[in-house]
């Protein structure tokens, strides 16, 4: 149940019906990204802007892949009797605002993803009207958390992270590393959080990289996304975490970011399609 504090974290499903026969791409998160910032410019274009700014590196928002269709090498038929959805996830309640007043204008947008175009048949933020759906504050992220010495992540969409440009490309780590996952979560998590719920995220880093162990791994493998034409590499699937130090307030603000993944997402691209996470358990 929620309490005094107002939501600020959201998770939307949009249900979309496509409005023709067709066959897109399965990847479809740069598409997407782009799909979002024009429902927010409708709105408010200084927002879209400002979110569109190449100096911000933690976006305020995810955006997940398409949903409840099939890929077959590497495309999707979609048809109009079948919907799908697709999930966007939000850090900033005047974001919220902002989309909803889109989409409770009289005449609803249509959305476009490359060849499809979808007719919005509604947006699911409720908990438990989709599985994917929620919304909780930071506030209760924080006080429900609890010293826990096993967390269980799944990692639904590839996952990767990324350690900048060498002289021999991009620098990609495709595994799901204690010290990676949570550090990422850590930094998301303060960039947006308000001051007196942030976390100390290199002490985290630390405890992370000496005390905390992959304990179980379920169905891990490596996918590939292409985006525009530029493959991107990521894991998918279950890991399970032992946080083997005794140190209650760093377990639980593990916890706390665990919960916190399920909005923040993991690692590189998070805005198109990938590193969509939940703690699962």
């Amino acid at each position: 149940m929620m309490g005094q504090t107002a939501p600020s974290l959201y998770s939307l499903v949009l249900i979309l019906a496509p409005l023709q026969e067709v066959e897109i791409e399965a990847t479809v998160g740069h598409r997407a990204h782009a799909a979002f910032l024009d429902l927010i410019q409708q709105a408010s274009p200084d927002l879209s802007a400002a979110l569109h700014d190449p100096k911000v590196s933690i976006r305020p928002f995810t955006v997940s892949p398409l949903g409840g269709v099939p890929a077959r090498g590497g495309r999707v038929r979609l048809r109009p009797e079948r919907t799908c959805w697709l999930r966007v996830t939000l850090l900033a309640r005047p974001l919220y605002e902002r989309l909803m007043e889109v989409f409770l204008a009289a005449e609803p947008p249509h959305l476009r993803l490359g060849e499809a175009v979808f007719h919005i048949q509604e947006a699911r933020v409720t908990p438990g009207s989709h599985p994917w759906a929620g919304y909780a504050s930071w506030e209760e992220l924080a006080q429900q958390a609890r010293p826990e010495r096993e967390i269980a992540l799944d990692f639904a969409s590839p996952t990767a992270f990324s350690f900048g440009e060498k002289l021999w490309g991009r620098h990609m780590v495709v595994l799901p590393q204690p010290e990676l996952v949570f550090g990422s979560l850590a930094r998301t998590w303060n960039a947006y959080a308000p001051p007196p719920v942030r976390v100390e995220a290199k002490a985290l880093e630390s405890y992370a990289e000496e005390y905390v162990v992959v304990r179980e791994i379920a169905g891990i493998r490596t996918r590939m996304l292409n985006f525009s034409g530029r493959p991107q590499i990521g894991f998918v699937g279950r890991v399970t975490y032992g946080l083997m130090g005794e140190n209650d307030i760093a377990r639980i603000q593990f916890s706390m970011l665990a919960d916190f993944a399920f909005y923040g997402g993991v690692g590189y691209k998070r805005a198109m399609g990938m590193g969509q996470c939940r703690r699962v358990g």
